[in-house]
C-alpha cells in the first residue's frame, strides 16, 4: 500500500504567497533547490469550513490519521523527490474500508531555495541581476534565529548564487489592515521600514490548491503551518492500492521584488535599490491510474 503516499504528496503544492507592499517591481524565477520540511501528515474522513485561524482543529480534519510524523527534508526541486516523499509514513496505520476525502499536512515555515540563474525585477537597474546567497546573520537586524518571522532581509544583485533560508513571515488575512513584518533596505538591514504588509489568505477562494491554510499572524507562536486538500476524489483503503505517479514543477517558484530606502516606486533615484526574495507555489502534477 506503500503507493498512496505519491497521492499523498500532493501537500507540497503550497498556496500562493500572496503580499501587499509599497514596492511595484516583482518578478518570478525557476527553483533549482526548493527544500521543505515535512513535520507531519494525516488523512480525513471530512473537512467543516472554518477560520484560518483553526486548521489545526478537529473540525478541520475529521477523524485524522497520522500517516507519517518527524522532520524529513525533501528537495522537491529534485528528480527523486516523489521517491523521496513516498516514503514519508506508515500505511498499515489506515484501517480497511476507512473512506478518507481530506488531507491535512503540516510542515516548517522554513523554504531553502536556490535558483541558479538571475532574476530582473522589472524595476531599476539595481535589481536586474538577483541571485539567491547564502543565509547570514549578518543580514538581518539581530541574527536569523531572531527576526525570521519578523524580517524579510535584501540583498544586493550580483551575488554567488546559493541556497538561501526564505520563511514565511508574519502576516495578516487579506481582508486586514494592520501592518505586520520589517522590511530591510540594505545588507545589514540598518535601513529598513517596520510597517510593510503581508496578506495570506482568508478563505479557500484565495487559495490555488489547498481549501484551507492556518494564517501566519504576528501573535501565532509557532514553527508550523497546516495546510488543508480536499483529495481529487475519496479514497476508500482497500488491500490493492491505487497506481498514482507524481511530479514536482518549480518554474517560476521563487519571487523577488525590488524594495528602496529612497523610493516605494520600484524606481529608486538614490542607487540604492535591493534584492527581497520569497518562495512561491511550486507546481504539482498527479496521475492515477
Amino acid at each position: 500500500m506503500k503507493n498512496i503516499f505519491k497521492f499523498l504528496m500532493i501537500s507540497l503544492s503550497f498556496l500562493i504567497l500572496n503580499f501587499e507592499t509599497v514596492q511595484a517591481a516583482t518578478a518570478t524565477g525557476n527553483a533549482d533547490v526548493y527544500k521543505v520540511t515535512m513535520r507531519k501528515i494525516e488523512l480525513c474522513t471530512g473537512y467543516t469550513v472554518v477560520d484560518f485561524d483553526n486548521v489545526h482543529t478537529s473540525d478541520a480534519c475529521h477523524n485524522a490519521v497520522v500517516l507519517g510524523s518527524g522532520d524529513k527534508v525533501v528537495d522537491i526541486a529534485s528528480v527523486s523527490a516523489g521517491a523521496a516523499a513516498a516514503s514519508y509514513g506508515d500505511s498499515a496505520l489506515l484501517p480497511l474500508g476507512e473512506t478518507y476525502t481530506h488531507l491535512r499536512v503540516t510542515i516548517d515555515r522554513k523554504f531553502t531555495i536556490k535558483s541558479e540563474s538571475a532574476i530582473d525585477t522589472g524595476g531599476s537597474d539595481d535589481t536586474d541581476n538577483c541571485s539567491t546567497i547564502a543565509t547570514a546573520d549578518s543580514q538581518y537586524q539581530n541574527d536569523e534565529a531572531t527576526d525570521k518571522y519578523t524580517h524579510k532581509v535584501a540583498v544586493a544583485e550580483g551575488g554567488t548564487n546559493a541556497e538561501m533560508n526564505l520563511y514565511m513571515t508574519n502576516g495578516r488575512q487579506s481582508d486586514e489592515s494592520t501592518a505586520n513584518y520589517t522590511q530591510c533596505f540594505n545588507a545589514n538591514c540598518s535601513q529598513k521600514n517596520t510597517s510593510w504588509s503581508w496578506n495570506y489568505a482568508k478563505d479557500a477562494s484565495e487559495l490555488s490548491s489547498a481549501i484551507a491554510m492556518r494564517t501566519m499572524r504576528s501573535s501565532l507562536t509557532t514553527d508550523d503551518i497546516q495546510l488543508v486538500y480536499a483529495l481529487s476524489s475519496p479514497y476508500t483503503v482497500a488491500l490493492i492500492p491505487p497506481t498514482i505517479d507524481i511530479s514536482f514543477g518549480t518554474r517560476n517558484a521563487i519571487g523577488v521584488q525590488e524594495v528602496s530606502n529612497s523610493e516605494g516606486d520600484g524606481t529608486p533615484s538614490a542607487n540604492d535599490g535591493m534584492c527581497s526574495f520569497y518562495p512561491e507555489e511550486p507546481i504539482v502534477t498527479i496521475t492515477i491510474k
